[in-house]
């Protein structure tokens, strides 16, 4: 199969799942409100997330989730940015799977809908897209360094990881950061929107795929650390891009999954703005919309800090 009959194949994974409510239930619920203003972090430096346990699935809907024990560890604050994988790049000369293949997989919103839900009507593979170019050659991050960087596969994510002396995070560790200290369960709607239903995530408000109204104060990703920490101090858990960890996907050989869905996430298609959502994910096929993190299992050293800072 041709990577470019790949993309609507694949790709549907990173934007299905089931809906929660009608369309629009929850932008009604919320009105016009607005998200509260936050000053976007620029805090690089990675979190402490305690041992502790962490209810691994629980999605509000009648999965009560698997209490797991979970060691201390410390992941990055937010997604790692075009800026830190600048410097990674600069330092090694790395050159990503979408660079070297030619292209890869963005999403393009169709000039005119007919109602479907087929992903190949929003799904392109662009000849010369990459985490340099993210919607295509003509396209740049000048200025957008504090951006997730996106168009990343697992091995690239996985060597910027061992660049920096961690690793990508497993789904448990990926949970229990994201979870936090929850002991029970959780509205799943609560992940992106706050009781007033204003977004605490950047997720798509409006009807997907046609029109993104920016409730959030965003359309596209936005740039990391512009919504509010959870307990633990981590930012981006839920929307803006979906998040690499190095767990296998066992439907789907040569797969891993991938968490927290992204900024195409909205309320007529896709649910997957919760902790418990996941998708499988080529492992060798990044996306305009897929980013990640990365964990240690012990605390950075001075050096560590030093390279994560490298913007």
């Amino acid at each position: 199969m041709t990577r470019m009959a790949l993309v609507p194949v694949v790709l549907w994974l990173g934007l299905g799942g089931g809906v929660l409510a009608p369309e629009g239930s929850r932008q009604e619920a919320g009105g016009g409100n607005s998200p509260a203003r936050i000053q976007c972090s620029r805090d690089t430096r990675m979190v402490r997330v305690p041992a502790g346990t962490v209810l691994l699935g629980e999605d509000g809907e009648g999965r009560e989730g698997r209490s797991v024990e979970v060691p201390e560890f410390w992941i990055d604050s937010h997604e790692v940015t075009n800026g830190q994988f600048a410097a990674f790049v600069a330092a090694t000369g790395y050159v990503t799977e979408a660079e070297r293949e030619g292209g890869s997989a963005v999403f393009v919103p169709p000039p005119h809908w007919d109602g479907s839900l087929d992903s190949a009507q929003w799904w392109r593979f662009r000849p010369g897209a990459s985490w340099r170019h993210p919607e295509g050659p003509e396209s740049t991050i000048d200025g957008k360094d504090w951006y997730p960087v996106v168009h990343v596969t697992f091995a690239d994510a996985a060597a910027y990881a061992r660049w920096k002396g961690a690793e990508l995070p497993d789904v448990v560790q990926w949970e229990r950061a994201a979870r936090a200290e929850q002991r029970a369960g959780r509205d799943p709607l609560s992940w992106a929107f706050d009781a007033q239903g204003r977004p605490i995530a950047n997720t798509w408000q409006g009807i997907f795929p046609m029109r993104d109204t920016g409730q959030d104060r965003h359309t596209g990703i936005a740039p990391v650390g512009c919504f509010q920490a959870n307990s633990l101090g981590v930012r981006d858990m839920i929307g803006n891009v979906w998040e690499w960890t190095r767990s296998s996907a066992p439907s789907m050989a040569g797969s891993r999954l991938l968490k927290g869905g992204s900024y195409l996430c909205s309320m007529n298609y896709c649910a997957n703005f919760r902790a418990a959502a996941f998708q499988a994910q080529e492992q060798d096929l990044g996306a305009s919309h897929i980013g990640f993190r990365t964990v240690r299992r012990a605390p950075p050293s001075p050096a560590a800090r030093k390279t994560a800072s490298m913007r």
